[in-house]
């Protein structure tokens, strides 16, 4: 787009309108003008159909709103259809004019795979991290999406209300009881009592936080030293199968878990670091959740999550599998026919001689070595429940074998149970 900007318009505000359609999660803006020698002097910011969302003055020549980050001065939320106006601010205009040049990008939903941590902690409870701090660990470690899960309090999640430009911040509180403990993600405030000593106590709290719109999951269940005393008929979405560095009672999770799935339940699997402090082992993105997420926002990945589009890897850029049968991936559920032959895609990548297990409700039905990456396909049996993946990887330094990546499911469903349905 192009805008003269004559003498005349010389302390006048200006806009350059365009369009904006359904499904937008991002605008670019970059601008140049003759004469940046101090002599011309053009401000800019964005105009939604509704507000303003920032002003850069000249300080920036260039800028972005997201649904979930913006550049710093602008405000990150809706992206609304209609009209935007991008900015100009004629402050100085030599005589002859000037013209500006504004390069605009807008970038529509997709999905996509986000890596992410969905459990730590800050000085808000019993961390050292300040939230800056947490915040700028997560990001050299490359991650995309954090949670503030500080225990029992709420005020970590109000540092969420001013997005960054590189990281989606996604509120939370870790419920913390003598009984157990659980993540409520989501929303700024959804614990109004972790006091919970009974089942009936967990039952009203869980239920008046899931109201809320919160997502819950029940963290470290078999943990020896907080366990999980509450009972598991109460309302909860998810369980954390992985926390901080692999060790027992992950497997421990997992094997509960998976005789979950076995008996015909949809359960989520999630994981988180538990970070407090700097430390060797328990560290931001250990494990790393990745999520298949429309938009780089909040509500986005937790759509993700709560959909089930999550696999945990031990660690950023290490051993990531991704499975499908079709158009259904990692959470989703397909519909089969026994008259119809169906292929379970199997992507591996970032492996190191891992090895690869494909589970299904009969136990492992195939296993093979990785060394780095590679695509497989196997012949879908119409009778499964479902089918995820496992990998291990053998750890010389350690001594010890660990997984290194696990799947959801892709839930299987036959014709004639869905046309009952």
């Amino acid at each position: 787009m192009h805008r003269s900007i004559a003498k005349e318009e010389e302390k006048t505000y200006i806009e350059v309108p365009f369009a904006v359609d359904s499904f937008v999660e991002r605008i670019e803006v970059k601008y140049t003008y003759e004469h940046q020698d101090g002599t011309t002097v053009i401000d800019i910011g964005l105009r939604s159909p509704e507000r303003i969302m920032g002003w850069s003055g000249g300080a920036r020549d260039s800028f972005f709103v997201g649904l979930g980050k913006a550049t710093p001065g602008y405000l990150a939320g809706p992206i609304l259809a209609g009209e935007w106006n991008v900015l100009l601010g004629a402050y100085r205009v030599p005589e002859g004019g000037c013209e500006v040049r504004i390069e605009l990008k807008l970038f529509r939903e997709h999905p996509r795979w986000m890596k992410g941590d969905l459990h730590m902690h800050s000085v808000h409870s019993d961390g050292t991290y300040t939230i800056a701090e947490a915040i700028e660990s997560c990001k050299e470690k490359g991650l995309e999406f954090m949670a503030f899960t500080d225990h029992n309090n709420a005020s970590q999640n109000f540092s969420t209300l001013a997005a960054d430009d590189q990281i989606v911040l996604i509120p939370g509180v870790e419920l913390t009881s003598y009984k157990g403990h659980c993540n409520l993600l989501g929303e700024l405030d959804a614990l109004d009592d972790f006091r919970i000593l009974t089942s009936e106590q967990a039952v009203a709290t869980l239920q008046r936080a899931a109201d809320h719109g919160a997502f819950i999951s029940l963290n470290h269940p078999f943990c020896s030293n907080c366990p999980w005393e509450l009972g598991f008929d109460l309302p909860y979405d998810a369980i954390e199968v992985w926390n901080g560095p692999w060790r027992p009672i992950n497997e421990t999770a997992v094997r509960w878990w998976h005789q979950q799935l076995v008996s015909g339940r949809k359960l989520i699997a999630v994981g988180g670091s538990d970070t407090h402090r700097l430390d060797l082992h328990v560290a931001h993105g250990t494990p790393t959740s990745y999520v298949r997420s429309a938009a780089e926002s909040k509500d986005a990945i937790l759509r993700g999550i709560r959909a089930g589009h999550v696999v945990l890897s031990f660690n950023t850029n290490e051993t990531f599998i991704d499975l499908s049968i079709g158009e259904a991936g990692v959470g989703d559920t397909v519909i089969v026919d026994q008259q119809q032959r169906f292929e379970l895609a199997v992507k591996v990548i970032g492996a190191a001689g891992d090895r690869v297990q494909l589970w299904s409700d009969r136990g492992v039905e195939q296993e093979w070595v990785v060394e780095t990456e590679g695509e497989y396909a196997f012949p879908v049996l119409a009778d499964r429940l479902f089918y995820r993946a496992e990998a291990s990887r053998y750890l010389a330094e350690w001594n010890m074998t660990i997984t290194s990546c696990l799947t959801n499911p892709v839930y299987l469903r036959k014709l004639q149970e869905e046309i009952l349905v």
